[in-house]
């Protein structure tokens, strides 16, 4: 843990550190937006990302994987992935939370000075605070999926921090880093991608559309079905190795009631 020596904040030991990518689905073509998020110690990356590469051979060896890219010829593979995240041993450390917003209830012009953008950052900035909350001991470096948006990381990482200095966190600045990155590089954003298209796909109920994916479909149901989640309409418990937190707003859609 982080502390003061005379002025200067001392770096945290590499221990205390834990990565966080965030990332959305279904943000605008659906009725409800989902967020997720993984957590994975710093000092474990490495490891982590040496076995999301093993697991993903020999279908493919390249190339970005994500949700919107699942088809029967690469479901092999999207299905070893998802099944490593629950089995693999160097993936234990690692857990998903995603929130679910429904976006009928948002009110962008009362709450979010008319901005999708500022909107879209609060909901971010709920995910990460649940993260803040549900890991106590941890310092975070924050890395969202990198988008066009005229709302800087750095905004948002002091947002974040004061917003739990008024909640009583003991941490000296638990969020240290927020800086975007490319998901195209980054295999747990990928992964992100991967468990929270799974949740949208059946919050939406996109497997009961004409013409549904059949891998979509097929994939959503068996990582659903691993998380041990029988109705994706309810939230989950708080806590665990994969969460659902559906978010439920105020009567205009502005402040959370939950």
């Amino acid at each position: 843990m982080a502390i003061f020596a005379g002025n200067q904040r001392v770096p945290p030991r590499i221990e205390d550190l834990s990565d966080l990518y965030i990332d959305e689905s279904s943000q605008t073509k659906n009725r409800y937006l989902v967020i997720g998020g993984i957590i994975a110690p710093t000092e474990a990356i490495d490891a982590i990302n040496e076995c999301l590469a093993a697991v993903r051979l020999p279908e493919l060896p390249r190339g970005e994987m994500k949700w919107g890219k699942a088809s029967n010829s690469k479901l092999k593979a999207y299905g070893r992935l998802a099944k490593a995240f629950f089995d693999r041993e160097e993936l234990v450390p690692i857990h998903f939370h995603c929130l679910v917003v429904d976006t009928t209830q948002l009110d962008h012009r009362a709450y979010n000075q008319g901005s999708k953008e500022i909107g879209f950052n609060k909901e971010i900035y709920q995910l990460a605070s649940k993260f803040a909350r549900l890991y106590p001991t941890r310092l975070f470096h924050l890395y969202p999926d990198h988008r066009q948006t005229n709302q800087l990381p750095e905004d948002l990482r002091l947002m974040l921090n004061r917003g739990r200095r008024k909640k009583g966190d003991p941490r000296d600045w638990p969020f240290r880093r927020c800086h975007f990155r490319d998901s195209k590089t980054t295999p747990l954003l990928q992964l992100v991608d991967i468990l929270s298209g799974a949740v949208a796909w059946c919050v939406n109920d996109h497997a009961n559309a004409p013409n549904a994916s059949e891998a979509k479909t097929k994939l959503s149901a068996y990582i659903l079905q691993r998380a041990g989640v029988r109705n994706c309409m309810v939230s989950t418990a708080i806590s665990g190795k994969f969460t659902i937190w559906h978010r439920l707003l105020g009567p205009r859609g502005g402040v959370p009631r939950n």
